[in-house]
C-alpha cells in the first residue's frame, strides 16, 4: 500500500481532523519557543549564569542536535505505532523538563534540561507524517501545513515581541513555568480531540501491513530527498543564527536595547503569520521544484547578510520581515516527500525523518557557527557573516532537484 492509496478515500479533511492537526502544530510551536525565544532570553540568562558566546551557541545547538540525532531512529522505530498516543506521551514527558529550564542554576543544568525536553519532543516529531495520513485529505496536506505555519508564526510573533517585557515583569525563570503549563493544557486538549476512534482512518496501524521492514531503503530509492534535506539545513541555520544572536548584536554594537530589539526581531513573524497561508498556493503554482527550493535558499543567504550589515532600524525591520516571508515556501517544501512516486507510509516517515534531521542540524549549526567564529574573531558580526555565507549550500542543492513534480502529485491536487 502506497502513501497515496492509504488516504485515497478521504476527499476532504473533517473539522475534527483540522482541530487535531492544529493542536499538533501548536505542540511543535510550544516546544520550539525554548529555541526561538532564546535570543531574547539570552542577555538575561547570560548575565545571571555567566555564559560565554560559545556556551550560548551550545544551549541553542543542543536543542537541534538532539532532535537531529533522534528523529531518524525514532521515525523508523515509532512509525509502527499509532501516532496519537505517541504524541500525547511526548507532551507529558517533555513538560517537566520545560519547567526544569527555569530552575537551572548553571550552564550544565540548563543544558541537561534542554537536552531531555527535546529528546522526548522528538517522539512527536517522528509521528508527524502518520498524523497527516490519519487525519487529513492528501490534496490538503500543503494547505493544512501552511495554516499550521501561520498559527505558529502568530504565536512566535507574540512571544518574541513580548518576551523582554514578560521577563522584566516576572523573570526568565517564571516564563519557562508558563511554557510548561501551556504544554500540559495542550495535552488535555489533545486527549479530548485526537481520539483514535474518531479519525477518518482510525486503524492506521492495521493499514500498515505489507510495508517494508526497513523503510530506510527509501533514502536510496529517493535520492532527491537528500537535496530537500540540504535546503532545509541552510534555511534553518540562518533562522537560529539570527534569532539567537541578533538581539545581543543590536545591544552591544548598535546600542539598541533588548526591549526594542525583541519587537524588531518579531518582524520575522509579523509578515509570516498571514503570509504562510499562501503556502498551499505556492505548492500548486511553483511546478518547477528547483525554483521552490533554490529561490528561498538564495534569498535566505542574501537577506541574512543584509541583516547583519544593516544599522538602520527601519531597513533592518524590513529585511527581517522579508527573511520571515521566505519561509512561506517551507509549508510546501515540507510536503514534498508525500508526492514522491510510489512512496509508502513508513517510507514517508523515513524521508521526513531525514529532512527533519537536516533541519535540526541546521538549527544547531547556525548559532554554533556564529558562536565559534565570534569567539575567534571577537566579533558577533563576523560570526553572523560566516553563517550567512555557509548557508549558500542550499542554493546548489535546490538547483540539482528534478524540475517538475510527478503526475501523481498533480492528480492529488
Amino acid at each position: 500500500m502506497t502513501s497515496a492509496s492509504l488516504s485515497e478515500g478521504i476527499d476532504r479533511t473533517p473539522p475534527r481532523g483540522w482541530a487535531a492537526l492544529m493542536l499538533y502544530a501548536m505542540n511543535l510551536s510550544i516546544l520550539r519557543l525554548s529555541s526561538f525565544t532564546l535570543g531574547v532570553f539570552l542577555p538575561f540568562i547570560a548575565a545571571e549564569l555567566g555564559l560565554t558566546p560559545l556556551q550560548a551557541g551550545l544551549l541553542q545547538g543542543v536543542w537541534w542536535l538532539t532532535a537531529a540525532a533522534t528523529v531518524m531512529p525514532f521515525g523508523v522505530w515509532m512509525s509502527r505505532f499509532r501516532p496519537g498516543p505517541l504524541t500525547l506521551a511526548s507532551m507529558l514527558l517533555s513538560a517537566p523538563f520545560l519547567l526544569m529550564q527555569g530552575l537551572a542554576g548553571s550552564f550544565i543544568a540548563l543544558f541537561a534540561a534542554r537536552f531531555f525536553a527535546v529528546l522526548f519532543h522528538a517522539l512527536a516529531l517522528s509521528a508527524r507524517p502518520m498524523i497527516f495520513q490519519q487525519w487529513a485529505a492528501p490534496r490538503q496536506y500543503a494547505l493544512i501545513n501552511a495554516v499550521g505555519l501561520s498559527q505558529h508564526s502568530a504565536l512566535l510573533a507574540a512571544a518574541v515581541s513580548g518576551s523582554a517585557l514578560l521577563i522584566s515583569a516576572i523573570g526568565w525563570r517564571s516564563a519557562y513555568s508558563i511554557q510548561a503549563a501551556m504544554l500540559l493544557a495542550l495535552a488535555v486538549a489533545w486527549l479530548l480531540v485526537a481520539r483514535q476512534g474518531k479519525a477518518p482512518l482510525p486503524d492506521i496501524k492495521a493499514s500498515l501491513g505489507g510495508q517494508p521492514s526497513s523503510p530506510l531503503a527509501a533514502l536510496r530509492k529517493y535520492p532527491q530527498a537528500w537535496l530537500i534535506a540540504i535546503v532545509m539545513f541552510a534555511l534553518a541555520a540562518v533562522w537560529t543564527g539570527v534569532i539567537t544572536f541578533l538581539p545581543t548584536l543590536l545591544l552591544e554594537e548598535r546600542g539598541i536595547a533588548v526591549a526594542l530589539g525583541g519587537p524588531i526581531l518579531g518582524f520575522l513573524y509579523y509578515g509570516l503569520a498571514p503570509g504562510a497561508l499562501a503556502g498551499g498556493w505556492v505548492n500548486r503554482k511553483l511546478r518547477d521544484r528547483r525554483v521552490l527550493l533554490a529561490g528561498p535558499a538564495a534569498l535566505n543567504s542574501l537577506l541574512a547578510l543584509g541583516i547583519t550589515l544593516t544599522a538602520n532600524a527601519y531597513l533592518l525591520a524590513a529585511l527581517i520581515a522579508a527573511l520571515g516571508l521566505v519561509w512561506v515556501a517551507v509549508a510546501a517544501i515540507e510536503m514534498l516527500p508525500f508526492e514522491l512516486d510510489g512512496i509508502r507510509p513508513r517510507e514517508v516517515s523515513a524521508v521526513n525523518a531525514l529532512i527533519v534531521m537536516h533541519a535540526g542540524l541546521g538549527f544547531a549549526a547556525g548559532p554554533m557557527i556564529v558562536g565559534f567564529v565570534a569567539e575567534q574573531a571577537h566579533s558577533l558580526q563576523t560570526g553572523l557573516i560566516a553563517m550567512a555565507a555557509a548557508s549558500a549550500v542550499g542554493v546548489a542543492a535546490g538547483l540539482m532537484y528534478p524540475v517538475s513534480r510527478p503526475k501523481s502529485a498533480d492528480a492529488a491536487n
